[in-house]
């Protein structure tokens, strides 16, 4: 499991780098960006970035890593359910925010209530397999595994209500359903007994595999959507300077340069609102390069108008 969570770290980390210039000022992307937020505190959680006993003595030594990683992992798939809700402009289910709340509270209910210390482990798996005797564990990772797919299963109906149809969002949040629903099935084998040793491990390496390819594709599908956004980003920070930088000839005030770069977007519809104003009282002329210029910051706002998040 090192290797897809040291691949999942690094996809996690470049998607918080590339959506941070516009996802901090602009709400309809700060879902997107939360969901990598969590999703990297949930890796960072399965101890092979930190080491667990490190992580936990910084928590007070308590088991605390354990909830904290299932918590985030939840809230990462949460945001995500967001970010496509905004995307394909549908509302979340009945109910969903209710339930939300509830399992969150469960979870962490079922966590308390499991009888050992839990700062003793260092790892998911020794956790699992030393305490999974226990109904409260069993309980514990049902709930959090069944959130998650859950979340998956509700992100996956809006995915694919939409068109067009993402197919890379909707191999992820279907790989991850049916891994989730493995592993709870595998989790209720090993607390009942029912079946040999053998047959646990073979679930559990399936539920790896169905897993972390579901969430590499998402991870994939998200990190597309970010670079694209932090090209448009910079063309309209491009757009933005350069138009400013000919209203410098005029009477207009200069800009707020931070307004400019943390929305260049409303800068550079702004500066053209202007250079547009001066045109029409005359004195004002352009040469062929910035008229060019001008009609191509315009198409980009047609193509990507206010009312749209970059």
């Amino acid at each position: 499991m090192r290797e897809p969570s040291t691949l999942l770290l690094y996809l996690t980390g470049i998607i918080l780098v590339l959506r941070a210039p516009y996802a901090l000022r602009t709400k309809a992307s700060r879902p997107g960006w939360l969901a990598g937020t969590f999703g990297l505190l949930a890796v960072i959680c399965l101890g092979f970035v930190i080491p667990i006993p490190e992580l936990d003595a910084v928590l007070g030594s308590a088991g605390y890593w354990n909830i904290l990683g299932s918590t985030s992992a939840i809230l990462s798939f949460h945001f995500m359910y967001q970010a496509i809700l905004i995307h394909t402009s549908r509302e979340a289910a009945r109910f969903y925010y209710l339930g939300l709340m509830l399992a969150i509270a469960c979870c962490s209910a079922c966590f308390a209530l499991i009888d050992d210390k839990q700062e003793r482990f260092v790892s998911v798996e020794g956790f699992i397999a030393t305490l999974i005797d226990q109904p409260w564990t069993a309980l514990y990772l049902s709930i959090y595994l069944g959130s998650v797919g859950i979340i998956s299963l509700l992100s996956l109906y809006a995915v694919w209500q939409t068109a067009p149809r993402s197919k890379v969002f909707i191999a992820g949040f279907s790989l991850v359903s049916l891994g989730n629903a493995i592993d709870i099935g595998l989790l209720w084998l090993q607390h009942t007994k029912i079946v040999g040793p053998n047959v646990p491990a073979f679930l559990y390496k399936v539920y790896i595999a169905l897993f972390f390819a579901g969430v590499i594709l998402l991870c994939g599908g998200f990190l597309r959507g970010s670079f694209y956004s932090l090209l448009r980003y910079h063309r309209f920070l491009y757009y933005a300077v350069r138009i400013w930088r000919i209203l410098a000839h005029t009477e207009a005030k200069s800009p707020n340069w931070l307004a400019v770069f943390l929305d260049p977007k409303n800068a550079c519809y702004q500066g053209l609102i202007l250079v547009r104003d001066f045109m029409a009282l005359g004195g004002f002329i352009l040469n062929s390069s910035e008229l060019t210029l001008t009609h191509r910051a315009d198409d980009l706002l047609t193509e990507f108008p206010l009312t749209n998040s970059s």
